[in-house]
């Protein structure tokens, strides 16, 4: 976003990790202490709040004032339970946005979320929108900084304890919300032929919790069976869910989890 104002504004959109807070980086904590505000997704009108918590947390571990609450902004999103008014959000939360950095006072905002900006993020919507306001008002001065995070899918490989991704290796990552299990064979199916030629190989389900069970049903079938949890078998399976590795996942009556969880399968 650029134009021919002499101030320059700029909005950092910063990641601020899986959820440990120690797992900010420098840049993104000296961005957001030097915001004028901080703005963070609020998902479900105040039931979650993660990224808010996991700012605070860090200004804390690095030793820093806390973060004044004037200061911090939310911005109402939808994600597990949607009914369908993000659109209309997206666009409310980036004028709530643009109306703070058109302020004379203000020379630096920051927009926080959760795990990378740039994967899988609850800025895509809102980027979006600012670009329609920039359309309309061609003559502001303002710079978008997008500061990494670590992703949620390297740091679960960590959590994995098996140094998985190696020479060969190759690494599907999907999205099976709205995926039909056809869709979700042919992903696996994918990933289960390559491993005859070498292994291992890796498939990633991001943001799986609501499709467990359809992810499960499509390995028994995909794979030809044989797959195992966390144990010695020709494909394992792991699922992530806050920041934790489930034991026995497929054995929960429901399987139903976080949104945010993630499932590995590793073709062996």
């Amino acid at each position: 976003m650029s134009g021919n104002k002499n101030r320059q504004k700029t909005l950092f959109v910063v990641g601020v990790g899986p959820g440990d807070p120690e797992l900010i980086t420098v840049k993104a904590i000296n961005a957001v202490i030097k915001s004028d505000y901080i703005f963070y997704p609020d998902v479900c009108g105040g039931r979650n709040k993660t990224a808010y918590d996991i700012v605070k947390s860090a200004v804390k571990f690095a030793g820093l004032q806390d973060i004044e609450e004037k200061r911090l902004i939310p911005l109402r999103v939808e994600m597990k339970r949607s009914t369908g008014k993000n659109k209309d959000l997206y666009m409310e939360n980036a004028l709530k946005i643009y109306e703070k950095l058109k302020n004379e006072s203000v020379s630096c905002v920051s927009y926080v979320t959760l795990g990378d900006p740039a994967f899988y993020s609850t800025y895509f919507g809102i980027h979006a929108a600012l670009k329609e306001i920039e359309n309309k008002n061609k003559n502001e001065n303002i710079t978008v900084n997008i500061i990494n995070g670590v992703s949620s899918f390297l740091y679960s490989f960590g959590l994995l304890e098996e140094p998985y991704i190696a020479k060969n290796a190759s690494v599907l990552i999907s999205v099976p919300l709205k995926k039909s299990l056809g869709e979700l064979k042919a992903e696996i199916k994918f990933i289960a032929d390559k491993s005859r030629l070498s292994s291992p190989q890796i498939i990633v389900f991001m943001k799986a919790g609501s499709c467990v069970k359809n992810i499960i049903e499509a390995f028994e079938d995909a794979s030809g069976g044989g797959y195992a949890e966390n144990n010695n078998g020709k494909v394992k399976l792991y699922l992530i869910e806050k920041s934790a590795v489930v034991k026995d996942f497929t054995k929960k009556a429901d399987l139903d989890f976080d949104y945010f969880s993630i499932l590995i399968g590793v073709f062996l």
